[in-house]
């Protein structure tokens, strides 16, 4: 129901309890969440007035325990986020049109950023149509020496260099980094612009030099950057040049080199947001170019990778569904998060022939996605989808790199801090071409087990894991959980084309989690001691792993 005082324009109506002073001490709590905006009319359009930014430091000055002199020298160094670059992200500008669904999804893109723990947008004065708001976020520290360490089934990768996530203020990503993994070694640079010149258009480029060749990518574009946004068009170009290899048990038996090049114009359309739905039209053209060597003095795959080009225009749509709601204590710890409760689903169809730069061989291009969630009461979330994606060529008869999934996800809130966290996904695939492999080992989420230790066109994966939050807060910048879980799958040729070493696998074991609240807030350390349950070749008692994730 609109508020009917509303429609006067002389009278001004005050909705938010916070002040200047208040907003600056703002309480981010992730058990809390502001509600002014129930006050306002849902299905309204506003007019926005007045949008006012306060960003909280690092650390808070009037709290004892964060008034201490290290607290205080990293927020003096510390460059502050612009007001200009929290305003660029909202969804809606001074002097447009403001909704209520608007407001909400302000708040979740600001959450997501990289440079922020937390945000809250607040509705503050209505005037007649004219709706001032405040924004309040929380600063954390962007640049950071980067000094990466992974283990994941019995192989290690590293890395090194130096990146800042809020480059001077402006919400610019720059990294300059060198990492080694059991594949290759290189350096590289990395630059995002999510907001070019204050606009909605999105510049983003990469380039690294490998020891087995190099990789380049740019792309630019105005995506469709929030529910209610009309359209979007994108444009991505990429070279990639690497030397690959083919595994089982996690070892390598062949190796070939590969150049893929590829090039894409994505566009689309909708009507916004209606009835808390949204339905997009989208089309483009993709070019996907696939050529391969043999490497000197390294056995090659029997038989060799031929080479390919698929090109073709394609046309889709979307359905999102706007249903999100907070919660905490579901995949971060003691951290605000936002659950998509919401319906999707998305279809694609192309064509690719010679007559768009394609080889000579005729596809029907498929791709396919839809995701549900089940919310029983507060405590229980059931999140489960299926994917599809492949070709069907015409000159051949036949499908090919098919890739069709499901999985499911539960989340079940317990008693005291405790949760529990089940999770399920199968794979099939078909026709993939010798480059392509299907592959299943600790790297994929069979913790106790080498990586890229299974191979086949079927897959079934499934985990249980029984996490505890605790309340340790190391030096008021790390958050402390412990987990124990239980994982089990197989990937296999369901033909029986090759069965060593194919058989269900298993593992038991318990980890750490580390989350820091004053860094970069899509790091999550996992520190996990797994000890499978089945033996096989090269299988070891016990695997370490030390993993950085975005979530639990």
């Amino acid at each position: 129901m609109a508020l009917a005082w509303a429609d006067d324009p002389r009278e001004c109506v005050e909705l938010s309890p916070y002040d200047d002073a208040a907003l600056a001490h703002y309480p981010f709590d992730a058990a809390r969440e502001d509600d002014t905006w129930k006050r306002l009319d849902r299905g309204r359009t506003y007019v926005t007035g007045d949008v006012r930014v306060i960003v909280q430091p690092i650390f808070d000055p009037t709290d004892p325990a964060e008034d201490n002199a290290v607290y205080r020298w990293a927020d003096r160094l510390h460059v502050d986020t612009r007001p200009t670059t929290i305003r660029d992200a909202l969804a809606f500008r001074s002097g447009g049109p403001l909704t209520v669904p608007s407001l909400r999804e302000s708040e979740r893109i600001l959450r997501a950023k990289p440079y922020l723990f937390d945000a809250r947008v607040i509705p503050r004065r209505l005037c007649g149509d004219r709706l001032d708001v405040d924004v309040v976020a929380r600063e954390v520290w962007t640049l950071l020496p980067e000094a990466d360490f992974e283990r994941t089934g019995g192989e290690n990768s590293y890395g090194y260099g130096l990146t800042d996530t809020n480059l001077l203020g402006t919400g610019h990503t720059l990294s300059v980094f060198y990492e080694k993994n059991p594949d290759r070694e290189g350096k590289g640079v990395y630059f995002l612009d999510p907001n070019v010149a204050g606009s909605r258009i999105v510049f983003e480029g990469l380039y690294e030099d490998n020891s087995d060749g190099s990789r380049r990518f740019v792309g630019i574009g105005a995506p469709f950057y929030a529910l209610d946004a009309r359209s979007a068009l994108d444009v991505r170009a990429g070279r990639d040049n690497a030397e690959k290899g083919l595994y089982v048990l996690g070892d390598k038996f062949a190796e070939f080199a590969q150049t893929a090049r590829a090039f894409s114009l994505d566009g689309g359309w909708s009507a916004g947001e209606r009835d808390r739905q949204v339905w997009r039209w989208l089309a483009g053209y993709t070019y996907d170019d696939h050529a391969f060597a043999q490497v000197p003095g390294r056995p090659p795959p029997n038989p060799m990778p031929v080479d390919r080009t698929v090109a073709y225009p394609w046309i889709g749509f979307e359905s999102i569904e706007d249903r999100f709601d907070t919660s905490s204590n579901i995949d971060r710890i003691h951290r605000t998060e936002d659950i998509d409760l919401g319906r999707r689903y998305s279809m694609a169809l192309g064509y690719s022939t010679s007559a768009f730069g394609g080889d000579d061989q005729d596809r029907l291009v498929l791709r396919g996605a839809y995701l549900d969630t089940i919310r029983r009461d507060v405590k229980h979330l059931l999140f489960y989808g299926a994917r599809i994606r492949g070709y069907w060529n015409f000159t051949s008869n036949r499908s090919e790199e098919v890739i069709a999934s499901a999985s499911a996800a539960y989340r079940q809130e317990q008693a005291g801090r405790f949760s529990l966290a089940a999770s399920v996904e199968a794979t099939a695939v078909h026709n993939l071409p010798t480059d392509m492999q299907w592959l299943g080992g600790g790297d994929t989420g069979l913790r106790g087990y080498p990586s890229r230790y299974q191979w086949g066109n079927r897959s079934w994966l499934a985990s249980v894991e029984e996490r505890y939050f605790t309340d340790v807060y190391v030096a008021r910048i790390v958050r402390f959980g412990v987990a124990v879980f239980f994982d089990t799958g197989r990937t296999w040729f369901s033909d029986g084309a090759d069965g060593r070493g194919y058989g269900t696998l298993a593992d038991v074991g318990f980890g750490f989690r580390f989350e820091s609240t004053r860094t970069r807030q899509d790091r999550v350390l996992h520190v996990d001691f797994a000890f499978p349950l089945v033996d096989g070749p090269d299988v070891q008692s016990m695997q370490i792993l030390l993993v950085i994730k975005d979530r639990l």
